[in-house]
């Protein structure tokens, strides 16, 4: 999968560069990368911060959020192609919700029947939660746990995150989301699924290849 990244595009943060585009690539710096804080900003850089993309109303710097298009608790990865501008208001009305359940709600023609439809939506919830992903399969590649580099060592089995995605697996036979890796895979997000992964000898992982995102190590940050 290729995100879009315009032409020049840089993310510093305090000063500091962190991402920049070369040719196409976005380039990480592995000490200074937050991939979220990142993402976010390609987003609003690539879909703009002027309407919300499901009222079409005026977004302000207040009420100007980003939506998960694909709901994170059922498995939307943090990635352009997966987030959105919102309003604060859209974003807290759509909740969890499927894109397509969220179509079917706004389609609804009173406040009665949107009432009706959040109270069936509160009963499957938590079922959908614990038991579905959403995204699309063509996203989705599987890939041999041993290939994957972790730039981070995390050891820790105990806390709850680990314990979650192990219960997770138990009960689904599969993890709550894919991971997140560069052309190299290098792994961007889901370290503790990978960790889960390396300790229970789970060959495979579902992951989302950035074919044009590469993390490096230079420590030359002048642009």
């Amino acid at each position: 999968m290729n995100i879009v990244v315009p032409q020049g595009y840089v993310f510093a943060k305090k000063g500091e560069i962190s991402a920049f585009e070369e040719n196409g690539i976005l380039k990480l710096y592995a000490r200074y990368s937050r991939f979220e804080d990142i993402m976010y900003d390609l987003t609003y850089t690539t879909k703009g911060r002027d309407r919300c993309y499901y009222c079409r109303r005026k977004l302000t710097e207040k009420n100007m959020t980003l939506d998960h298009i694909y709901p994170r608790s059922l498995g939307g990865p943090t990635i352009p192609q997966n987030l959105v501008p919102t309003c604060r208001n859209c974003n807290g009305e759509k909740e969890n919700m499927t894109p397509k359940q969220y179509t079917i709600f706004r389609k609804l023609p009173n406040k009665e029947s949107k009432a009706e439809f959040k109270r069936n939506f509160a009963e499957i919830r938590s079922f959908q939660e614990k038991w579905l992903h959403v995204i699309p399969d063509e996203w989705i590649s599987k890939v041999l746990t041993t290939s994957l580099i972790l730039l981070i060592n995390l050891e820790d089995t105990q806390t709850q995150k680990y314990k979650s995605i192990s219960a997770y697996y138990v009960r689904c036979g599969q993890f709550p989301k894919p991971i997140v890796i560069d052309c190299h895979g290098f792994v961007l997000d889901g370290f503790t699924t990978v960790l889960n992964a390396k300790n229970n000898g789970i060959k495979e992982i579902p992951t989302i290849v950035l074919d044009n995102v590469e993390v490096i190590f230079s420590e030359n940050k002048e642009r």
